[in-house]
């Protein structure tokens, strides 16, 4: 029986339960509803392929009996045990209806102590000096058949045997039927007790591999976590958390490829920290970290939506992509993160030997196109690091949109 295993409980806590704790064969509250629903499913499943064994092996103990039995026994046989027949077809049935899974417990727990009471009951009212024996080697082979085959698990198994050993008591007095204690005794008890051992047995077993497959399942979601881990690490700057190299090339030739195939625009802007050398060495490469850091929050803010991305290039020099973004468009980014930058520089990074400023300023260059299939994508980063270089030259603290005939600049 395989069931879906449920990360509820931690690697402790099953280790715990596998080595003591399945010896009450029960798990704690919340687990115990999972297991139970999903054992309910499962078990009728299998119960459609276990009902046809069991109504065979009903069959062949009704007709070995039938054969023995003296003439005037026989039709009160065939037409009070033919029921059990009944009964066993009657689950059989119920068993491919999905909706009737969640009352498995109970539908099968009433046949089968039906079953029991009603082989119990003929055994002392049917019988016959020396088919007494015969009879009691029914009713065992039956309540084996019960605790270990029919599926129900070992305290279901346990009320169905003993509850219908007593309804079968209760009605053989009520009829006024011969009990001999003796050979109820040898067989009835002694079969319900190994029966009893048997369905422990299983219903543990089903327990522990359950707690296995959790196991399993709990190291599989861990390998998942892990894997998704090493795979943003490979995407992602230590440093800044922004997208690295090796992701941003990846993702460049994706969208420079999407944007060849449906005639879109694509920008690309490239950011450098200005007279960032000189800020790291006069204060250290700690609070250079620190600035990077900083910068980087602020760009990874202006590319929030699906397709844009914010990547460190290279040392102090960063590159957004925007994906679907014509000159327009790019125009208004671009100035969205000089106010941004400067908004930031209020706030204050200090740069005590900057040329331009009294805090950390940047340098832009943009570039925009319409990709076709024999354009360039290095020649088009090449475009965008051209305006940068006009942008720094001409007295950093600005951006520079490159286009086809000239560079549009603006200094803060």
């Amino acid at each position: 029986m395989k069931l879906k295993a449920s990360n509820l409980l931690g690697q402790e806590q099953i280790d715990l339960l596998i080595s003591r704790g399945l010896n009450l064969v029960w798990f704690p509250k919340e687990l115990e509803v999972i297991y139970k629903d999903q054992y309910k499913n499962e078990a009728a499943y299998e119960f459609r392929y276990r009902a046809p064994i069991i109504l065979c092996l009903y069959l062949y103990l009704s007709f070995g009996t039938y054969q023995v039995l003296p003439t005037e026994l026989r039709t009160a046989w065939v037409a009070y045990y033919g029921w059990v027949g009944m009964i066993i077809v009657f689950a059989w049935l119920l068993a491919f209806i999905p909706s009737m899974n969640r009352w498995f417990d109970y539908y099968v727990c009433l046949g089968s102590t039906g079953a029991v009471a009603l082989t119990f009951t003929l055994i002392n009212v049917l019988e016959h000096g020396q088919n007494n024996v015969l009879f009691h080697a029914a009713m065992m082979y039956a309540v084996v058949i019960i605790y270990g085959f029919v599926g129900m698990r070992f305290y279901t198994a346990m009320f169905a045997g003993w509850s219908g050993g007593l309804i079968g008591i209760a009605i053989s007095v009520w009829l006024n039927g011969s009990i001999d204690w003796t050979y109820l005794n040898r067989t009835y008890t002694s079969s319900s007790f190994l029966g009893m051992a048997l369905a422990y047995a299983i219903d543990r077993q089903h327990r522990e591999n359950y707690l296995q497959d959790c196991m399993i399942e709990l190291n599989r979601l861990e390998l998942m976590r892990q894997a998704q881990q090493l795979s943003i690490l490979s995407q992602q700057d230590a440093l800044t958390g922004l997208a690295n190299r090796r992701y941003l090339d990846e993702v460049l030739e994706n969208e420079w490829k999407r944007s060849i195939r449906h005639e879109v625009p694509i920008t690309i802007m490239m950011i450098d920290i200005d007279f960032f050398k000189l800020y790291n060495d006069t204060l250290g490469h700690i609070q250079g970290d620190q600035c990077l850091r900083r910068i980087a929050i602020l760009l990874g803010s202006i590319s929030s939506r699906s397709g844009d991305i914010a990547a460190r290039y290279g040392g102090e020099e960063f590159l957004l992509l925007f994906s679907m973004t014509d000159k327009d468009q790019a125009l208004i980014q671009v100035q969205r993160l000089m106010q941004l930058m400067q908004l930031m520089q209020n706030i204050g990074i200090a740069h005590p030997r900057s040329n331009v400023s009294k805090y950390v300023t940047i340098s832009v260059g943009v570039a925009t196109t319409t990709p076709h299939l024999n354009d360039s994508l290095s020649e088009f980063i090449s475009q965008a690091d051209h305006a940068l270089y006009v942008a720094k030259n001409n007295g950093r603290n600005q951006y520079h949109v490159a286009t086809s005939e000239n560079v549009i600049s603006e200094t803060l």
